[in-house]
């Protein structure tokens, strides 16, 4: 997945393999979602056009990996970690990047 073009906030994802388990945890959260799965679902598909995420979609982001991590698999561990601490950083207000 390549870059957003747009001067934007920077994509959460650097990597395929970011991509792809930023996907898995949304999907996982998007499954477990109890009353409306569709702020999920519109954050899926940034991620799968490689487009950058709002403030929502980062945060909704950022509690999927939590709760993935619980059970994700150990090929998916390491970049979930680095991907929740970019999103830990992109949600905090203090942040640069927020």
């Amino acid at each position: 997945m390549s870059p957003p073009t747009t001067d934007g906030p920077p994509a959460p994802t650097t990597s395929r393999e970011e991509a792809w388990v930023a996907h898995a945890a949304l999907i996982d959260a998007a499954t477990a979602a109890t009353d409306d799965d569709r702020p999920y679902r519109r954050s899926i598909e940034s991620i799968e056009r490689g487009a950058a995420l709002d403030d929502e979609g980062i945060a909704l982001l950022r509690d999927a990996l939590v709760d993935y991590l619980g059970d994700a698999p150990v090929r998916d561990r390491a970049p979930a970690r680095a991907l929740l601490r970019r999103t830990d950083d992109a949600a905090d207000p203090r942040s640069p990047h927020a």
